[in-house]
């Protein structure tokens, strides 16, 4: 037998169901108020948007809004874009929008630190934003419509594409000086075996008729002989009677272990050892003052692949760059000119790490020509640690395919 239910029971639990479904409706009203008032920066423009969208949503800042920001930067201005088309100035970094996570150790170590990124539009640059806050990072924004916005708002983009060139010249960079008999003269007192120089250093006919015959060409650098040239400069360093052979660290407290290093040891193109030719002949003939200016130059002469200033030659660029020093001081050069030579040298031993040098002067509204070649030479630029720093300022280079020396011969 089927148990029925009165009419009256029906219409009692019709109204408990209505009353039920009341009831969950203004719950799930109410927790959407409450996450809304919690969140009154992420709204919920676009239905589309997922709960974890929106709570990833980075806060945007205006052309304008950022310009004024400017005048009083207290922040990292991070370039995203990819293909590199430019930066506005003074970027402290550029960062592929895709690569933040891979590229951390360029962003900022406090995670509260202020960060505004920008692209070309703001695709790119919201995204990384998203990456960063999913990486801890609290106080970042993005510049609504990039690089575009930017320009329409009257703003500068700076194209340090050009910034190789001016580095690297591509028909390179030319001393006021020749190598004379240089190359006849250390074949001849052996710290040049032709035969183990030539294999270790590919010569080219021109190169070859230099270490053989001499020349009364300008003596010129670029990126095709950058190691030739080092190689023949390492040479001339390595036997030049040298202030820093007799007052300097390896005459000094390193006297007994002058071979051990990179400079010495690592010299293996001559008949001999290195240290039966080190700091014995006058190749380069100096007065008394002329070497005393040698020696204030070097000590104020570094190269990013050691820490240690070119009066204490301990690998081959530093020796190498010792004898440049010696045959620009010989030649009556004064000491601005002899920066700028040396600078020259080093940028092609050292490309990227000047290009590096010249993109953080750029965005700082200074241009390579303008720079203090003394200054880019000290320390704060060119040791070691110096090119680090800046490597962290700058970041990387999207228009540079140039690469590093090595301390070998």
């Amino acid at each position: 037998m089927v148990k029925r239910t009165s009419k009256k029971k029906r219409q009692k639990q019709l109204e408990w169901d209505t009353r039920f479904k009341w009831g969950i409706g203004l719950l799930l009203l109410g927790l959407v108020f409450i996450v809304g008032s919690n969140f009154p920066r992420l709204s919920l423009r676009s239905p589309w948007l997922s709960l974890t969208q929106r709570l990833e949503r980075v806060e945007e800042i205006s052309a304008q809004e950022l310009k004024e920001r400017m005048e009083d930067k207290d922040f990292a201005l991070i370039n995203v874009h990819v293909p590199y088309e430019g930066e506005i100035e003074r970027t402290d970094n550029f960062i592929e929008y895709d690569s933040m996570v891979a590229r951390a150790k360029l962003l900022p170590k406090d995670k509260n630190a202020a960060i505004v990124l920008y692209c070309q539009t703001g695709r790119m640059s919201e995204e990384a934003g998203r990456t960063l806050k999913q990486m801890g990072y609290t106080n970042v924004v993005h510049l609504k419509g990039g690089m575009e916005a930017w320009e329409r708002a009257g703003g500068e983009i700076l194209d340090l594409s050009s910034l190789t060139n001016e580095v690297l010249p591509k028909e390179g960079f030319e001393f006021p000086i020749s190598w004379g008999e240089m190359g006849p003269r250390l074949i001849e007192i052996g710290v040049i075996d032709l035969d183990e120089f030539e294999e270790a250093t590919k010569l080219t006919s021109e190169e070859r008729d230099i270490l053989t015959k001499g020349s009364t060409e300008k003596i010129k650098i670029n990126s095709d002989n950058s190691h030739f040239m080092v190689n023949l400069l390492w040479a001339l360093g390595l036997a030049q009677k040298s202030l820093a052979y007799s007052e300097g660290p390896m005459g000094a407290e390193y006297k007994d272990e002058a071979g051990n290093f990179a400079s010495t040891g690592g010299w293996t193109l001559g008949r001999a050892e290195a240290t039966t030719y080190l700091g014995r002949y006058d190749l380069v003939p100096l007065t008394s003052e002329q070497q005393e200016k040698v020696k204030e130059i070097a000590e104020n002469v570094y190269r990013p692949c050691c820490g240690n200033s070119t009066f204490f030659p301990d690998c081959n660029h530093g020796m190498a760059a010792l004898g440049a020093i010696e045959m620009v001081a010989a030649a009556g050069m004064s000491e601005e000119e002899i920066f700028k030579n040396i600078l020259a040298l080093n940028s092609f031993w050292f490309p990227d790490t000047y290009l590096s040098v010249a993109t953080y002067f750029e965005r700082q509204g200074t241009q390579w020509a303008d720079v203090d070649a003394k200054m880019a030479l000290g320390p704060d630029y060119s040791s070691a640690q110096g090119a680090a720093n800046i490597y962290q300022k700058v970041g990387s280079l999207p228009y540079s395919g140039a690469q590093g020396g090595s301390c070998g011969a």
